[in-house]
C-alpha cells in the first residue's frame, strides 16, 4: 500500500514538473515572436510602428498640402490674368476718356470765343451810343441860341441810336448791363446760357460723360470678379460664406506656404525613414515638443495681444514701474 501511494506521488510531481516547463517553454516562444513582430512593426505599440504611422501621416500631410497648393496656384494664376485684363481694359477705357475730355475743353473754347467776342462788342457799342446821347445832350444845354436846334437835331440823332442799340442788346443779350455791374460779370452771365445751350457742346460733353462712366472704377466689380475665380476653384458658396477672409487673403504666399509644408513633410519622413526606430521615436517627440512650445508660444502672444486691445479700447493702462513713472 505504501509502494502504491509513493508511486502516484513521484507521477503527481514528474507531471507537475512538465507542466511548469511546458509554460516556461510558451512564455519563452511568446517573447520571442513578440520581439520579431515588434521589429517587423507588426505590433501595435512597438516603436517601428509608431514610425512607420508617424511617416504615413507626414506623406498624407504632404499630399494634402500638394492638393492645396495646386488650388492656390490657379486662383494666383487666375487672379494674375484678371489683373491683366483689368489693366488693359483700365488703360483703354482712360485713354478713350482723356480724348473725350480734351475734345469736349475744345468744343467749349470754340463755341466760347465768338460769344464771348460778340457780347463784348454789344457791350462796347452801347456803351459808345449811351455815351454819345449824354455827350450830345450836354451840347443841347451848353449850345447858343443860333446853334440850339442843330444841337437838338444831333441829340435826337444820338438819342435814337442809343434806343436802336439798346433794342438790339435785350434782342440778342436779354437786357444791357445792370447798374454799377463790372463789364465781365455781364459777359459772362448773358453768354453762359448760350454756351451751355449749345448742341455741339451738349454732344461733346455726354460723349465725355459716357466715356468716363466706362472706367471701372467701382471697387465692386473688381471684388466679384475676385470672388468668381476663387469660387471656381473653392466652390462658390463657400467662398460666398466667407469671402471677406478669401478677398483678404493672398493666394501666391498661400501657395507658397502649402508648398513649403508639403516640402518639409517629404523631408521630415525621409529623415525619419533613414533612423533606427528609437533614433525616429526620439525625433518625432522631439518635433512634437517644439511643436507644442511654438503653439504655446502663439497662444501666450494672442492673449497678451487681446488684453492690450482690450486695455486701450477701455482706456486702462498697464502699470508702470517706478522707473518709468520717474521718466
Amino acid at each position: 500500500m505504501l509502494h502504491i501511494a509513493a508511486t502516484i506521488t513521484a507521477t503527481t510531481s514528474a507531471a507537475t514538473m512538465a507542466m511548469e516547463r511546458d509554460r516556461a517553454d510558451r512564455g519563452l516562444a511568446d517573447a520571442t515572436w513578440r520581439a520579431a513582430e515588434e521589429v517587423a512593426g507588426l505590433i501595435a505599440d512597438g516603436p517601428a510602428r509608431f514610425v512607420s504611422d508617424e511617416i504615413a501621416a507626414l506623406m498624407q500631410r504632404a499630399a494634402t498640402a500638394e492638393a492645396q497648393a495646386e488650388r492656390w496656384q490657379q486662383v494666383s494664376t487666375a487672379l494674375a490674368d484678371l489683373s491683366t485684363r483689368e489693366t488693359a481694359i483700365r488703360e483703354a477705357a482712360n485713354k478713350t476718356e482723356r480724348q473725350a475730355r480734351q475734345h469736349a475743353e475744345q468744343v467749349r473754347v470754340e463755341v466760347t470765343t465768338p460769344l464771348v467776342t460778340a457780347a463784348q462788342s454789344a457791350l462796347a457799342e452801347w456803351r459808345h451810343a449811351e455815351a454819345a446821347e449824354q455827350t450830345a445832350g450836354e451840347q443841347v444845354r451848353s449850345s447858343s441860341w443860333f446853334g440850339k436846334r442843330h444841337a437838338r437835331d444831333e441829340h435826337e440823332e444820338a438819342r435814337a441810336h442809343a434806343r436802336a442799340v439798346r433794342h438790339q442788346v435785350t434782342g440778342e443779350w436779354g437786357e444791357p448791363p445792370k447798374w454799377n455791374e463790372r463789364a465781365d460779370a455781364w459777359v459772362e452771365r448773358v453768354t453762359k446760357p448760350k454756351i451751355e445751350n449749345d448742341p455741339r457742346l451738349i454732344a461733346a460733353e455726354q460723349a465725355h460723360q459716357a466715356a468716363r462712366d466706362e472706367v471701372p472704377s467701382r471697387p465692386e466689380r473688381a471684388q466679384t470678379a475676385r470672388l468668381a475665380a476663387f469660387g471656381r476653384v473653392f466652390g462658390a458658396e463657400r467662398v460666398y460664406r466667407n469671402r471677406d477672409a478669401y478677398l483678404s487673403t493672398n493666394p501666391a504666399q498661400r501657395a507658397e506656404s502649402a508648398a513649403q509644408t508639403a516640402k518639409h513633410a517629404r523631408a521630415e519622413a525621409e529623415l525619419l525613414r533613414s533612423l533606427t526606430p528609437a533614433e525616429a521615436v526620439e525625433r518625432i517627440e522631439q518635433t512634437r515638443a517644439e511643436q507644442a512650445a511654438r503653439e504655446e508660444a502663439q497662444r501666450a502672444a494672442q492673449e497678451r495681444a487681446s488684453r492690450y486691445d482690450y486695455g486701450r479700447e477701455h482706456g486702462h493702462t498697464h502699470p508702470q514701474s517706478g522707473l518709468a513713472r520717474g521718466f
